[in-house]
């Protein structure tokens, strides 16, 4: 190694069993990174948490010598730089080209549910007129009830909507 590594590197009695330390460490951090990145399930700016990964290989490389480490981060700055900048203005355009859906409030799923029951009892109603062999005027009313419940809950959300922009 020279005056490349670091001292205590010189000594192989030390030297070894730092080795097999910083290998056995870094497989487990690459097993843990990976399920972090995982988890992320391919959020923006990825090339930030590639950078970290970097960082702490570099550091586990200063243990062994600090001056290659040092040449290693030089090299991965000048080279990941334009990685991360190409990145962010992928994802700045990404953005720009779909804009977000913005979540309705409480109150407009509490609408939205309250005329889905009334369809499914509008269903229900018909189902059971066309099962006994005809629709009476009294399934045919709360059907026509039900029905307009559906309207005025839409023109709710719709109300909503418009009060919130």
């Amino acid at each position: 190694m020279g005056n490349f590594g670091n001292e205590y590197v010189a000594n192989l009695q030390i030297a070894l069993p730092l080795a097999v330390a910083i290998i056995f460490l870094l497989i487990i951090f690459g097993y843990f990174y990976n399920r972090l990145m995982d988890s992320l399930n391919g959020k923006e700016h990825s090339s930030l948490y590639v950078a970290g990964g970097v960082i702490i290989t570099v550091g586990a490389a200063a243990l062994i010598s600090w001056k290659s480490a040092l040449l290693f981060t030089v090299l991965f700055i000048l080279d990941g730089i334009f990685m991360i900048a190409g990145e962010f203005k992928r994802t700045e355009k990404k953005h720009r080209s779909s804009p977000r859906r913005k979540r309705m409030p409480y109150v407009a799923n509490g609408l939205l549910d309250e005329a889905k029951m009334a369809i499914t009892e509008a269903r229900n109603r018909l189902g059971k007129g066309i099962k006994n062999g005809g629709v009476t005027s009294e399934d045919l009313h709360v059907i026509e009830h039900e029905l307009n419940t559906v309207n005025l809950k839409i023109l709710e959300v719709q109300h909503i909507q418009v009060n919130e922009k």
